[in-house]
């Protein structure tokens, strides 16, 4: 495979035989991944299974042993994390990257004003602030807020820069039932035009947004298929369970 990818098809984001491996231990090993325009893609598997080491592959916060990761046909494999983001890959980790001290519309504008300035940055945050529902807490300092708005917050920040592609870390744990519903919600509206990779233990907000499901066990893919049908499959139960079971 060439530096850039030529075909009308080419996924929005893809991987090649990428591997890590820290010292003598394979965390992965022949990741073969492709995301299509405008797709949402959930990763899941048992704790320890590479979900996390690929997810951080892919934000580069890990650079991979082996293989090539490509966005938008192009190779991106040796950029680095703030090198991705300017060309239209928003990132949110488990690691809060907002502003306790400030507003919401203020760490909206913050975020915004680091890709625009003047008037599109303020287009860009009232865009935001609409499509993430946040007009009641909009005038609201960070520290004020709830876990889950905290996290809302977060996504607008994103949404912002208006990238091709976000990937998303665990952005329901530690969500009440209630924030993980809304999460859904706000999920869908950013999927109507860019497209995502979410990291998840939570199988019910899986099953809520996503279409197709990449299971990962003992650094590689292991399955790969519809949500309702990963959810059936024996095989995926038993490797959370230990036992063959559907997962639930």
């Amino acid at each position: 495979m060439t530096d850039t990818m030529t075909d009308t098809a080419t996924p929005i984001l893809s991987t090649t035989n990428i591997g890590k491996q820290f010292g003598g231990v394979k965390a992965l090993e022949g990741i073969d991944f492709a995301l299509a325009e405008g797709e949402l893609r959930c990763l899941i598997g048992p704790n320890g299974a590479g979900k996390s080491t690929f997810f951080r592959c892919l934000t580069k916060q890990y650079q991979p042993t082996t293989g090539k990761v490509f966005f938008r046909g192009r190779n991106v494999s040796r950029l680095k994390t703030h090198e991705i983001a300017r060309l239209g890959i928003g990132i949110k980790t488990q690691v809060p990257n907002v502003f306790d001290g400030l507003t919401v519309r203020e760490n909206l504008h913050l975020a915004a004003s680091a890709r625009m300035s003047g008037h599109e940055a303020s287009t860009a945050c009232d865009e935001a602030i609409e499509r993430m529902a946040l007009q009641r807490i909009v005038h609201e300092r960070l520290d004020r807020l709830s876990h889950g708005q905290r996290q809302w917050v977060e996504l607008a920040m994103i949404i912002t820069s208006r990238p091709f592609l976000i990937l998303l870390d665990e952005p329901t744990a530690g969500m009440t039932s209630e924030e993980v519903g809304k999460t859904v919600e706000l999920i869908h509206e950013i999927n109507r035009d860019t497209a995502l990779v979410i990291v998840e233990h939570d199988m019910n907000f899986v099953r809520a947004i996503a279409r197709k499901v990449t299971v990962f066990h003992q650094g590689k893919i292991f399955a790969e298929e519809s949500a309702d049908e990963i959810m059936r499959d024996p095989k995926v139960g038993e490797i959370y369970l230990g036992k063959r079971n559907t997962v639930q």
